[in-house]
């Protein structure tokens, strides 16, 4: 659910940097599916506040519109909706969340903490609760407060992307790499905990362990439900260091179409091909053209015509 609720912990520096610009146009599409191009003022006033409006009632619709105005830095245009958000969410926690963020990135660091508070108070405390007030102890260049919510956060979530990066990121601003290294094994060494043995295993392999990076995937691979996003971080990871072989050695076993989405079985395709296991490969797509929707059909074919001219070389060597 909160995936996609960026809270970003960026190091300090003495001097402030300039915030980044925003680009000055919003690019969309329209009923029809073309793209339009609009200014941001035209944008807000023909596009975002009608939407508003329109979802006003709906929660779901609502949190959706919020989210797409955030990631376009509209935060200030969005107080009052998310406030409403509050009023008529049947999900508290993603509501809180929400209004909290919108109250961050608007620079209003004290209401943000009141309402993120205020969702524990309703909730409990939860990763996303945990992480976004973290973030408000970040901004007031609170390291210690902010590291410690964080370290309750992953304990809740060991796994929630957000929490564990940004104990990580105050970490190393804390205590340099060995102070990263020390919170990723901490992490590690929770139940359950899959995401930060990924990066402990990317670690080791940009260090040229593969040993020791294999031992972590080994850990995450004999859990009983292996997240989808993991099997696709382990194959982006083996590609981009060189151990294609491992793809499908390691990957391959355990992965269903069903289950584990199609980004995964996107690198382990690949793999296929690059290291000419045509059997397997054809396999892996019959396999997925058995459930994949029709607008994958077209990636598939493509891999489908890479193993025909493979079948191809083989035949004529």
């Amino acid at each position: 659910m909160f995936r996609r609720l960026l809270a970003a912990f960026r190091t300090r520096t003495t001097a402030a940097a300039p915030a980044p610009a925003i680009d000055d146009v919003i690019t969309a599409c329209d009923e029809h599916g073309r793209q339009v191009v609009m200014s941001r003022e035209e944008w807000r006033d023909k596009v975002l506040h009608p939407q508003l409006k329109q979802h006003w009632d709906t929660a779901d619709a609502l949190y959706d519109t919020i989210l797409t105005a955030l990631s376009d830095g509209f935060a200030p245009e969005l107080l009052t909706a998310a406030a409403r958000l509050v009023e008529i969410d049947g999900l508290p926690e993603r509501s809180h969340v929400a209004h909290g963020i919108v109250l961050l990135e608007s620079g209003r660091h004290d209401e943000a903490e009141a309402v993120l508070q205020a969702g524990i108070r309703t909730c409990g405390e939860t990763a996303a609760l945990l992480t976004n007030l973290a973030k408000v102890k970040h901004d007031r260049e609170d390291s210690a407060g902010a590291s410690d919510l964080l370290r309750r956060a992953i304990r809740l979530d060991p796994n929630f992307e957000h929490g564990l990066n940004g104990w990580l990121a105050v970490e190393r601003a804390r205590a340099g790499e060995a102070g990263f290294l020390q919170a990723l094994q901490e992490a590690c060494a929770l139940p359950r905990s899959w995401r930060a043995r990924l990066l402990l295993a990317r670690h080791h392999l940009a260090a040229g362990d593969l040993p020791a990076a294999r031992e972590q995937y080994t850990a995450v691979l004999a859990e009983e439900d292996v997240d989808g996003s993991a099997l696709m971080t382990m194959a982006a990871d083996l590609g981009q260091y060189g151990h294609t072989g491992l793809i499908v050695t390691l990957v391959g076993p355990v992965y269903d179409p069903t289950r584990h989405g199609p980004q995964a079985a996107f690198h382990l395709l690949r793999a296929c091909l690059e290291t000419e296991r045509v059997a397997e490969g054809e396999a892996l797509l019959g396999r997925l053209r058995a459930v994949s929707p029709p607008p994958l059909a077209r990636h598939l074919d493509e891999f489908e015509r890479a193993f025909h001219q493979l079948h191809g070389s083989e035949a004529h060597a």
